[in-house]
C-alpha cells in the first residue's frame, strides 16, 4: 500500500514537472518570437529613412556634385577679374567650376546640398537666372528670346555703364526681376571684410533704385555662398556674410543647376545638355546662366532649353517674395 502511494506521488510530480516544462517552453517561445518581430521592425525602419534621405539629396543636389570637374579652372581664370570689373559694360568672367559660377574655387560643393525654404510647391519649376550683366550685345538678345517665349527670368547684375542703364529699365518694364550680384565682382575687394561687402551691395542697390525705382532685396554672392576663394582675403567671411544678409532683410540665391556657359561648356550644345539633363520635376530648378558680353554659348542654347522645358511640362518663374531661398553649404 505504501509503495502504491509512493508510485502515485512520483506520477503526480512527474506530471506537474512536465506541465511546468511545457509552460516554460511556451513562454520562452513567445518571448523569442516577440524579439524577432521587434528586430525586423527596427531593421526595416532605418532602411526606409535612408531611402528617404537619398531621395531628398537627389532632388536638391542634382548638379552640385559636378563641382569638382572644372575646379582647377578657377585659379587660372581669376586673373581676369580686375580687367573685367573696370570695363563694367561687357564682362567676360570665365572662371568657373562644373557648377560654373565664374572665377573661383568656390564651387567645390560635392559635399553640399541646396537647402530650400518650403513655402509652396516648387516641383517642376524653373528659375532662369543670369549673372554679370547687363551687356550691350547679349542682354538685349536674351530679353528678345524671353519675350518671344513669354518666359520671365531674373538678372543678378553688376555695376553698369550709363549707356546700359536702359537695359535695367527694360528688364523691369518687361516683368523680369533684378537682383544684386555686386557693384564689383572683384573678390579681393568685396570679401576683404563684412563692411566692404555690404557697402558693395548697398552701392549697387542704390544705383538700381535710381535707374528703375526698384529697391531689390534679392542677391547672389559672387562665387556663390559656398565659395572658398574668399578665404584668401578674410577667413570665415562667408559665414559672417550669410547671416548678415538675412539679418538686413536680404535673400541670397545660389543654384542647383549650372549651364556651364561661363567656363565648363565648350559650345551651345554643351550648355543645353548641362541644363536639360539635370532638370527634375521632383524639385525646383534654379539655373545659373550669364549675360556678360560675348557669352554666345548661353545665348544660342537658351531658345532650345526653353523649348525642351515647355515640351516636358516644366513651368518658368522669376524670383519673387514667394520663391524659396536656394543656398549651398557655406565653406568659409
Amino acid at each position: 500500500m505504501e509503495n502504491k502511494e509512493i508510485n502515485m506521488s512520483k506520477v503526480i510530480i512527474t506530471a506537474i514537472s512536465a506541465l511546468i516544462l511545457v509552460i516554460i517552453i511556451a513562454v520562452l517561445t513567445k518571448v523569442l518570437t516577440s524579439k524577432k518581430q521587434a528586430a525586423e521592425v527596427v531593421s526595416e525602419n532605418p532602411q526606409t529613412q535612408v531611402a528617404s534621405g537619398e531621395n531628398v539629396w537627389k532632388t536638391t543636389n542634382t548638379t552640385l556634385t559636378e563641382a569638382n570637374v572644372n575646379n582647377t579652372q578657377a585659379t587660372n581664370q581669376e586673373a581676369n577679374t580686375n580687367q573685367e570689373t573696370n570695363t563694367n559694360v561687357e564682362q567676360t568672367q570665365n572662371n568657373q567650376n562644373s557648377n560654373n559660377e565664374p572665377k573661383a574655387n568656390e564651387q567645390n560643393t560635392a559635399n553640399t546640398s541646396a537647402t530650400t525654404e518650403k513655402k509652396k510647391s516648387t516641383e517642376g519649376v524653373i528659375w532662369l537666372t543670369f549673372d554679370d550683366g547687363p551687356s550691350a550685345n547679349i542682354t538685349p538678345k536674351i530679353l528678345d528670346i524671353l519675350k518671344k517665349e513669354n518666359v520671365k527670368a531674373t538678372f543678378f547684375v553688376i555695376n553698369y555703364s550709363n549707356s546700359n542703364e536702359h537695359l535695367l529699365k527694360r528688364i523691369v518694364a518687361e516683368g523680369h526681376t533684378i537682383g544684386i550680384h555686386g557693384y564689383s565682382h572683384e573678390y579681393s575687394k568685396i570679401y576683404k571684410s563684412k563692411e566692404t561687402f555690404m557697402n558693395n551691395v548697398y552701392t549697387l542697390q542704390d544705383r538700381i533704385f535710381k535707374s528703375t525705382g526698384v529697391k531689390t532685396m534679392y542677391t547672389r554672392f559672387p562665387g556663390g555662398s559656398s565659395n572658398t576663394v574668399s578665404r584668401k582675403y578674410c577667413k570665415g567671411i562667408m559665414t559672417e556674410l550669410t547671416k548678415e544678409m538675412l539679418a538686413k532683410g536680404f535673400k541670397y540665391y545660389d543654384w542647383n543647376i549650372s549651364s556651364g556657359d561661363a567656363g565648363g561648356a565648350k559650345n551651345a550644345k554643351d550648355v543645353y545638355k548641362n541644363v536639360t539633363k539635370n532638370l527634375s520635376k521632383k524639385r525646383g530648378n534654379m539655373v545659373l546662366m550669364h549675360d556678360f558680353g560675348g557669352n554666345k554659348k548661353g545665348l544660342e542654347a537658351l531658345p532650345e532649353i526653353i523649348k525642351y522645358a515647355k515640351k516636358e511640362g516644366y513651368t518658368f518663374s522669376k524670383i519673387d517674395d514667394d520663391t524659396p531661398m536656394y543656398a549651398q553649404h557655406v565653406n568659409n
